[in-house]
Parts: C-alpha cells; structure tokens; sequence
C-alpha cells in the first residue's frame, strides 16, 4: 500500500456550489476551474521544488561518499605500489 507523500490541491477542479444570482453559470463555472487550475499549479510548483531540493541533498550526500570512497583508494594504491612483492612473503 503505498503512502502519499505529497497531494496536489485542489483535486477536483469543476465541482463547487455556485453561488446565488448568477447571470451567466458557464462563465461562472468557467472562472472557478480556470481559478483551480491555477491553485493547482501553484501546489504542483511547490511540491517539484520540494522534490528537486530533496534531490539536491541525495546527490550531495552521494558525491561525499564517492569523495570518501576516492580518498581511500587512492591511500590504498599508495600502500600497494610501496610493497616490495619481493620481500612480502604470502602467509595462508
């Protein structure tokens, strides 16, 4: 089952009351959606920024650990090309 991490507002762009008095429904219907659709946009913004700034900390916390990593290795290719295969002797 999964859990919903982020949810887009509003979901349901068309269904509202109107309200009393109106002269002209489909106009009016017609400005609340495009109303919607524009608070929608504005949730969705808003959660891609939050997704790509979570982004930004996974591949900064990526390349330390590639760095760490790199560090290591190239302090153990340093001990490996200062051994002398002629005096080590391989003990079991």
């Amino acid at each position: 089952m999964p859990l919903v991490k982020r949810t887009i507002e509003p979901r349901h762009l068309c269904h509202t009351v109107l309200p009393r008095n109106i002269k002209n429904e489909l106009e009016c219907v017609t400005n609340i959606s495009l109303a919607n659709v524009i608070r929608q946009l504005s949730s969705l913004s808003k959660y891609a920024e939050d997704l790509f700034g979570e982004l930004f900390n996974e591949a900064h916390s990526f390349s330390f650990r590639v760095n760490s990593l790199q560090e290591r290795v190239d302090r153990l290719s340093i001990s490996v090309t200062q051994l002398d295969p002629k005096e080590e002797e391989f003990q079991p």
